[in-house]
């Protein structure tokens, strides 16, 4: 029966939900909850009273038919098409109140206007509160397990050790490296690794792979910190989004008359214009000191100017960037590309570290990066728009670089939040004098899933007044088109094991995961286009 063990009621259903209990959900939704994206489980029952605060192991079936179980009553052991993916703690069991609430609780519960699991006028769904996480290490095979109640199940599982007998992502990682009252994220200084003996840059090395083999943030500075560099781009980023709506669209690509069909970056895009632009808005470019004309004398021409090069770097006449008026808006390039210049040269520090981690040639990283497709974000956050900014995800990049505006005028709390190896959300705090870096999947890939691409989400800021602003700069270190995103050599065989992930190339890969956004949205599984694009993220071992 779909929704089988129907009329069980006080003390028989409280001696079935004493032991081990697992929760089935059909993939991908088992997925999507254990690593952030669905924070609200949804039924047409209420969670029992007994489960709510404990660990309910999440047990994903195969992806079928709304309203059909194909799991029976009673399951044995090491049955093909189960298994447990990790636990979840439920918090509270709630009903929605009417229809307004359900849908404004979209970006949480995540079900679809058209799915039959959907708002129904006259029958009640219950939100299922997520409160903490654990992914395990690997998916275990499903134990001997009886349904108790609907979708929930009785699983027979030695009491001692519960929970903790499967190696989770938290237990396979041990004690954080570095923690204090500011949270998870230490600050490494590279000058050492930038001017100092070999004994040092080791040691900059060591706490750079000791912080990011438990997570992948971090944040970054140096002696001769760049001050002035980041203050004029957040300056410059501050007068373009003042600017009036119809001229920030004057300065996007969508405005200009183009003679080729060759790129030209983004530019302006306004809040929800986007899967990635809710309520915020944002202006990106890709390669800002990129010249056609220079391209076509230069020996790299092919590359630049070829057929998949035209993907990725403008043919002349057509722009590269739509860049904003300089009369209108004084020095905004000018800061823009010194900040650009700045991030750069700090993706090539990071490149030639992040190849000591991986115990590979300092130039085999730098050569796959020194044509770079990378793409730099100014983001702007408005108060007292709600719902959410960007679903839980991870970078489709090398590594990202990120500065938060801290002047006076920046508004609010913190909008980023990352999900730490404990299964909380963690907010991540914008700080003067550094760099924030958080990995990417394309590391996940290189170091064969020893350096991991944390999961991470934006959310509205609060704490300011109604229509104050918050304001980032966001760099996403890509490779070259043509680079591999494949497990590096020297990060797989004897030692290491196989290679989790297939050989990939920059673009196929970067199309894969992107390509489901580009379906029109009446067409559109967003939902299985974040789990694709998450892909390798949620890639276990």
């Amino acid at each position: 029966p779909a929704e089988g063990g129907g009329g069980v009621k006080g003390g028989a259903l409280a001696e079935r939900l004493r032991g081990p209990i697992g929760l089935e959900m059909q993939a991908p939704w088992a997925a999507l909850l254990l690593w952030g994206y669905k924070t609200v489980e949804t039924r047409l029952y209420p969670l029992p009273a007994e489960l709510l605060g404990r660990e309910v192991f999440i047990v994903e079936s195969a992806e079928g038919c709304a309203g059909v179980s194909a799991v029976s009553d009673e399951v044995a052991a090491g049955t093909p098409g189960l298994r447990i993916l990790g636990t979840a703690v439920f918090s509270a069991t709630d009903p929605y109140a009417d229809r307004t609430s359900w849908e404004a609780d979209e970006y949480r519960h995540r079900v679809p206007p058209t799915s039959p699991y959907g708002w129904k006028d006259g029958r009640l769904i219950y939100g299922w509160e997520v409160s903490t996480v654990r992914p395990f290490a690997e998916p275990a095979p499903v134990p001997a397990m009886r349904r108790a109640v609907r979708s929930i199940f009785s699983l027979e599982l030695p009491e001692e050790g519960g929970a903790s007998r499967f190696p989770t992502l938290k237990s396979r990682l041990g004690s954080p490296p570095r923690a204090d009252a500011a949270g998870s994220i230490p600050t490494i200084n590279l000058s050492p690794f930038v001017h100092g003996t070999p004994e040092e840059q080791q040691r900059v090395v060591d706490a750079v792979r000791e912080q990011c083999e438990y997570i992948g943030f971090l944040r970054v500075t140096w002696d001769d910190f760049p001050f002035e560099t980041v203050a004029a781009a957040q300056d410059a980023a501050r007068r373009l989004f003042n600017c009036s709506e119809q001229e920030k669209h004057r300065w996007s690509k969508s405005s200009i008359k183009k003679e080729t069909s060759s790129y030209t970056s983004t530019g302006y895009r306004g809040s929800g214009s986007t899967e990635n632009n809710k309520n915020r808005e944002s202006w990106s470019c890709t390669s800002p000191d990129y010249s056609p004309l220079a391209a076509a004398w230069g020996p790299d021409k092919e590359y630049f100017l070829g057929e998949r090069g035209q993907q990725h770097f403008a043919l002349d006449p057509d722009p590269q960037v739509p860049w904003p008026d300089e009369a209108r808006l004084p020095g905004f390039r000018a800061a823009v590309c010194e900040y650009h210049a700045e991030v750069e040269e700090l993706g090539k520090v990071l490149l030639r570290i992040f190849a000591r981690v991986l115990k590979c040639e300092e130039e085999e990283l730098l050569g796959m990066a020194d044509k770079h497709v990378s793409a730099m974000n100014l983001f702007s956050f408005t108060m007292g728009e709600g719902g959410e900014v960007l679903p839980a995800h991870a970078d489709v990049s090398a590594f990202t670089i990120l500065s938060h505006d801290t002047s006076a005028l920046a508004a609010g709390s913190a909008s980023l939040q990352m999900l730490t190896p404990d299964g909380v959300w963690e907010e991540v705090h914008g700080q003067p004098g550094c760099f924030l870096v958080n990995l990417g999947q394309i590391m996940q890939r290189w170091s064969n899933g020893r350096l991991r691409a944390t999961v991470h989400r934006v959310v509205p800021p609060k704490g300011g007044e109604d229509g104050a602003k918050r304001q980032s700069i966001t760099f996403f270190q890509l490779l070259n088109y043509d680079a591999s995103v494949s497990v590096l050599p020297e990060c797989c065989g004897a030692e290491h094991g196989p290679a989790k992930y297939e050989p990939q190339s920059v673009a196929d890969w970067t199309e894969n995961r992107l390509s489901g956004f580009y379906v029109p949205p009446e067409k559109r599984d967003i939902n299985k286009c974040w789990f694709n694009y998450n892909a390798d993220a949620y890639v276990v071992e």
